[in-house]
């Protein structure tokens, strides 16, 4: 059972950004993300009700708001908005880093992790991967919504490091898929408050199927299957292996944006992802070695 919830997290995260690519294709984006998080959310927490559980503290209540907003409607609804304008496979490549990214957060807030040459040789194999895409993609996109849907993804990255951080170190007894949609109704409320800023309710939405049955697809798939396997994993397989659902994601996600929906895929796109991927792995490695450091040197 653990392998096959690992399977599902690595798998259908992966296709989320197909679904997402297809999405926004005719769906306004954050009006998009925010019926995804609101259902999703709602289901979730009607369950829980409807079991009797009980409602968390205030003090509870207060985080799951603030990591509801900065990760699911800062994170996932930036990102959903750049995917206009970027392939799923280039935002997948982009996603692989997000682990990177909370490594840094981690040392700016001062807690044990430390750089050491392996940190930064990683952090430098993944610049490379990073140069090595866009140096490919240059001659095919040049407007300016390509580059401002990068620098939306790239944000909405660094929103869902700083959101998982502050979960990391704001532990809390609820029960992870509960407390989930407290996150998720919040976030959802957000969404729908930058939907009408933007006018996305305003004009005209002649949406098609393929649109909402993507957004039902991320709403079973997306929200509840792969998350709720994820909180699985966590608990039954190790923290190395469970990591590493991260590069399969990465690689789903180019394979299904070229299956798909023909997006590029030649010796560059190839190239990039592993070096994104070696470049990952090791700052996550150097992580571990500081660590177990660290822990030796406060004995």
């Amino acid at each position: 059972m653990p392998w096959l919830a690992f399977f599902a997290v690595s798998f259908f995260w992966g296709t989320t950004y197909l679904a997402t690519r297809i999405g926004v294709q005719t769906f306004p984006p954050f009006l998009m993300a925010a019926i995804r998080q609101g259902v999703a959310g709602i289901c979730l927490l009607l369950y829980f009700m409807f079991r009797a559980y009980q409602l968390p503290s205030k003090q509870d209540l207060k985080s799951f708001f603030f990591t509801g907003i900065i990760m699911l409607a800062g994170g996932n609804g930036i990102i959903t908005w750049g995917m206009q304008y970027v392939d799923s496979g280039l935002t997948s490549l982009i996603c692989a880093l997000t682990p990177v990214w909370i490594v840094l957060f981690n040392l700016l807030i001062g807690k044990k992790e430390q750089i050491n040459g392996l940190t930064i040789f990683g952090f430098l194999i993944c610049l490379a991967g990073q140069v090595l895409i866009f140096s490919s993609r240059l001659g095919s996109h040049q407007s300016e919504h390509f580059w401002m849907g990068i620098v939306a993804i790239v944000f909405s990255n660094l929103l869902w490091a700083i959101g998982t951080v502050y979960s990391k170190h704001h532990v809390s007894s609820v029960h992870p898929l509960f407390s989930s949609g407290f996150q998720m109704v919040a976030a959802a409320i957000v969404l729908v408050f930058f939907s009408v800023l933007l006018g996305e309710t305003n004009q005209a939405i002649s949406v098609s199927f393929e649109s909402i049955m993507s957004v039902a697809y991320l709403i079973v798939f997306g929200s509840w299957i792969a998350f709720g396997s994820y909180m699985y994993v966590l608990k039954k397989l190790p923290a190395s292996i469970v990591s590493t659902y991260a590069y399969i994601n990465t690689a789903v996600g180019l394979l299904l944006g070229w299956y798909w929906l023909s997006e590029p895929m030649n010796v560059q796109t190839i190239g990039a992802l592993l070096l994104t991927v070696l470049g990952v792995y090791l700052v996550g490695k150097s992580t571990q070695i500081g660590n177990y450091k660290q822990q030796t040197t406060d004995r």
